[in-house]
């Protein structure tokens, strides 16, 4: 199976920079909306209530991911990629890219009994 490539160190901090940048206006907004606080005053609030409206956010962000990555497995699959080469990019086996993306890849219809298959006329 081939490992998907990794990022540099450099490349994950100014990843982790820009995850947070993009963060902190929905978890201002989850959090306002959970304590009655304008956004702004967000980190004014208890430390474990800020935090858990981070987690949330986090969580939010987390499904969306989830939601934009099968749809790039789907894409990739109506171009043509098999689910070998699906996994490869995620750094699963065929089958686990099979099992995450069920309906990524079209699968060619099963042979019709009696369509000359097999010896079968």
């Amino acid at each position: 199976m081939t490992q998907p490539p990794e990022i540099t160190p450099e490349e994950q901090i100014a990843l982790d920079k820009a995850l947070y940048e993009a963060l902190e206006p929905l978890a201002a907004a989850l959090r306002a909306r959970a304590s009655g606080l304008p956004g702004e005053r967000m980190w004014d609030a208890d430390p474990v209530e800020v935090s858990l409206s981070v987690l949330a956010t986090w969580k939010a962000v987390d499904v969306e991911v989830k939601r934009l990555t099968a749809i790039a497995a789907r894409t990739a699959g109506s171009y043509g990629a098999n689910y070998e080469q699906l996994g490869a990019a995620w750094g699963i086996t065929r089958q686990g890219a099979r099992k995450k993306w069920p309906e990524a890849v079209d699968r060619p219809a099963p042979a019709e009994a009696g369509d000359g298959v097999g010896g079968r006329a």
